[in-house]
C-alpha cells in the first residue's frame, strides 16, 4: 500500500483544477494532501521500522514492466522529509501567493511533491526515470510561474534545457543496464552489475553521474540554479531543500555500488570540491539575497556529492536532511522579505534597520547552521560528512568551513546588523513554519543518536580536523563580523594594499579585513568565469527554442511536402547503400 503515501497528492493535482476556487480554496486541497502523504510516511515509517517492503504491480502484462515501490528506513524517512517540508512550504504560500493565481500555483506544486515521492520510493529504474522526468517539468512550470516575466521565463528555459542533457544521460544508462541484465528492478540490478564487463561499467557510472551533477546543480551544469530564483520564493525554498537539486544527490546513493565498482569516486570528489569553492567564491560577491542561498545550496549540495565519493553515502543522507530543514527556513525568510518589504539586494536591507524583527532569531539559526556551528545540527551533519575523509580532503573542507561561515554572516550581519524600532507582519501562516523549521533545526542534532539504526552505513565523529574546521568556521564569523558587522565595508568590491604597517597599527582587525577582502576579490574573478559560461548556456538554450520553433515548420499538414520528404530519404538511403555495400 506504499502508493498511498503519493496519492494525495494526485488526488490534489486532479482535484484543483476541477474545483477551481469554487467550492474549496486550492491552497487547502494542497494543504491537506501534504498532511495526509506526511501522517501515512510516519505511519509507515514507524510500523515498518527495521524492515524493508517492496510491492508491485503489473503495468504492462507479460513483461518486465512493473510499478514497483520500496519501503524502508531510506526511502520512508525521505518520504517525511519531503512531506513535511513541502507542508511547511504551502502552508507559507498561503501568505506568500496571495495575490496571484492560486488554482494553477498550488496544482503545479502538488504536481512537484507527487513526483518527487514517487522518485524516492521508486524501486524500478524505469519507474525512478518516470518521476525523475516529472520532477524537471514541475520543477519548469514553476520556475517559470511569472511567464510574462521575460527573466522568469528564460530562466525556466534554461533550468530545462540544462537539466535536459542529465536526463539523456539517465534514460541511456538504464537501456544499457535493461539490455545487458534484463531487469528495471533496482535491487536485482544492483545485485547483478558484477557481472557487467568494466567499459560498460565505466560508461554507465560516467552517465549516471553526468545526470546527477546536472540535476543537483553541480558544475558545470551549475548555472541554471540561481537563475531559478526567478520563480516564486517558495518554490525556491522546495527547490533547495528536499526536493530536485536533492534528486542528483539521492540517485549517487543509491547507485553507489555501481559507481564504486566504476572507479569514479575520485571523479566525485574533485568535481564536488571545485563546485564547492567556485560556489563559496561567488556567494562572497554577490548581493541579492537569494542568489547568494542559491550559490550557499550548490556548495551544500557539493559536500554531499564529496561525501558519495568518499564512500560515506550515510553521512551524504544526513547532511541532506539536516540542510533540508535550515535552508527552507532560510528562504522562507527571504520571502517575508520580499513580501513585507519588498527589496531582495542586502545593501538596501541593510538601511531598512532589521535588527529587532521577529526574522532575528530564526536567521540567526538558519545561518549559524549553515556554517556548521555547535549546538546546531548542522554541527553535527558536518562531523558526519568529514567520516570518509583523507588528509587532503579534511584541509581542503576547514578551508571551506572558513569560507562557508564569512559568506553566510556576511548576509546576516548586512540584513540584521542594524537594529531599530522597524517592525514586520507576523502572521500565523508566514510565522509558524519558519519556527517550526528552526526548531528542527536546533534540535535536529538529536537525530545522529538515532540515524546509525535507520542507515547503517551513517558514523560520526570528532577529531582534530572537526576541530580545526569549527575554528576555521569561528574566525569566518568574527572576520564577517569585523568587515559587514562594524561597518566597514563601503563597497562590493575594495582594493588590497600590501602595506607592512598596516599589521603593525592593525594587527588583528586588519588581518582579517585584508583575508575577507582577498576572498571577495576572488569572488569576483570567478563571477566573471560564471556570467561566460552562464551566456553560453543561454545561448544553448536560445538555440534549442529556433531549432524546435524552425523544425515545427516541416510539419505542416501538407502531403505533397510529407512524401517529398520520404523520397528525397530513400535516394539518400540508397546512394549510401550503392557507395558502402
Amino acid at each position: 500500500m506504499l502508493y498511498l503515501l503519493i496519492l494525495p497528492m494526485l488526488l490534489s493535482l486532479v482535484l484543483i483544477p476541477i474545483l477551481g476556487e469554487r467550492i474549496i480554496r486550492s491552497s487547502l486541497i494542497a494543504i491537506i494532501g501534504a498532511l495526509s502523504s506526511f501522517l501515512l510516511s510516519v505511519f509507515y515509517f514507524w510500523t515498518n521500522l527495521g524492515n524493508s517492503t517492496i510491492e508491485s504491480y503489473n503495468w504492462i502484462s507479460g513483461s518486465n514492466f512493473m510499478l514497483s515501490f520500496r519501503g524502508d528506513n531510506l526511502t520512508l524517512a525521505l518520504s517525511i522529509l519531503v512531506s513535511f517540508v513541502s507542508l511547511m512550504v504551502l502552508v507559507f504560500s498561503v501568505f506568500y501567493m496571495r495575490k496571484e493565481d492560486q488554482a494553477r500555483y498550488y496544482a503545479e506544486m502538488s504536481l512537484f511533491i507527487f513526483s518527487m515521492l514517487g522518485l524516492v520510493l521508486s524501486n524500478s529504474t524505469l519507474l525512478f526515470y518516470i518521476f525523475w522526468e516529472i520532477v524537471g517539468v514541475s520543477s519548469y512550470l514553476l520556475i517559470g510561474f511569472w511567464y510574462k516575466k521575460e527573466s522568469a521565463s528564460a530562466a525556466g528555459k534554461k533550468a530545462l534545457v540544462l537539466t535536459r542533457i542529465g536526463d539523456m544521460a539517465l534514460f541511456a544508462a538504464i537501456i544499457i543496464l535493461f539490455v545487458n541484465l534484463n531487469t528495471f528492478s533496482i535491487p536485482n540490478t544492483l545485485s547483478s552489475i558484477g557481472f557487467l564487463p568494466v567499459q560498460t561499467l565505466v560508461l554507465v557510472g560516467a552517465l549516471i553521474l553526468i545526470a546527477a551533477l546536472s540535476k543537483s546543480a553541480q558544475f558545470p551544469f551549475y548555472t541554471w540554479l540561481p537563475d531559478a530564483m526567478e520563480g516564486p520564493t517558495p518554490v525556491s525554498a522546495l527547490l533547495h531543500s528536499a526536493t530536485m537539486v536533492a534528486a542528483g544527490v539521492y540517485l549517487l546513493v543509491v547507485m553507489s555500488p555501481l559507481l564504486l565498482l566504476s572507479g569514479l569516486d575520485p571523479v566525485i570528489v574533485t568535481i564536488g570540491m571545485f563546485t564547492a569553492f567556485l560556489a563559496a567564491f561567488l556567494a562572497l560577491n554577490h548581493t541579492h539575497f537569494k542568489r547568494i542561498l542559491a550559490y550557499s545550496t550548490i556548495e551544500s549540495l557539493s559536500f554531499m556529492f564529496i561525501a558519495v565519493g568518499t564512500l560515506n553515502t550515510g553521512g551524504a543522507i544526513f547532511y541532506l536532511v539536516v540542510h533540508a530543514l535550515f535552508k527552507s527556513m532560510l528562504f522562507l525568510i527571504a520571502g517575508v522579505l520580499a513580501m513585507l518589504v519588498g527589496l531582495q539586494d542586502i545593501h538596501a536591507l541593510r538601511l531598512k534597520k532589521l535588527g529587532k524583527t521577529w526574522l532575528l532569531i530564526p536567521a540567526s539559526i538558519g545561518f549559524a547552521s549553515l556554517a556548521g556551528l555547535p549546538p546546531f545540527a548542522s554541527f553535527f551533519a558536518h562531523a558526519s560528512l568529514t567520516v570518509g575523509f583523507n588528509m587532503i580532503e579534511n584541509i581542503l573542507f576547514v578551508f571551506l568551513a572558513f569560507l562557508t561561515a564569512l559568506f553566510s554572516f556576511r548576509l546576516f550581519f548586512i540584513v540584521f546588523g542594524k537594529r531599530s524600532s522597524t517592525r514586520l507582519e507576523r502572521s500565523p501562516v508566514s510565522a509558524i513554519p519558519i519556527y517550526l523549521l528552526s526548531l528542527f533545526s536546533v534540535v535536529g542534532g538529536v537525530m545522529a543518536l538515532y540515524f546509525t539504526n535507520l542507515i547503517p552505513s551513517f558514523a560520526y565523529s570528532f577529531d582534530l580536523f572537526t576541530l580545526c574546521s569549527f575554528v576555521a568556521a569561528v574566525l569566518g564569523v568574527v572576520t564577517a563580523f569585523e568587515i559587514f558587522g562594524k561597518g566597514r565595508y563601503d563597497g562590493l568590491l575594495i582594493g588590497i594594499k600590501l602595506r607592512l604597517k598596516f599589521l603593525f597599527d592593525h594587527p588583528y582587525d586588519g588581518f582579517l579585513t585584508q583575508v575577507g577582502s582577498l576572498f571577495i576579490r576572488l569572488g569576483a574573478i570567478f563571477a566573471r568565469f560564471e556570467d561566460m559560461l552562464s551566456a553560453f548556456y543561454d545561448k544553448l538554450a536560445d538555440s534549442a527554442l529556433l531549432l524546435s520553433s524552425n523544425s515545427r515548420r516541416v510539419q505542416n499538414g501538407d502531403t505533397q511536402t510529407y512524401v517529398a520528404a520520404i523520397l528525397v530519404g530513400l535516394v539518400a538511403i540508397l546512394i549510401v547503400a550503392s557507395a558502402f555495400i
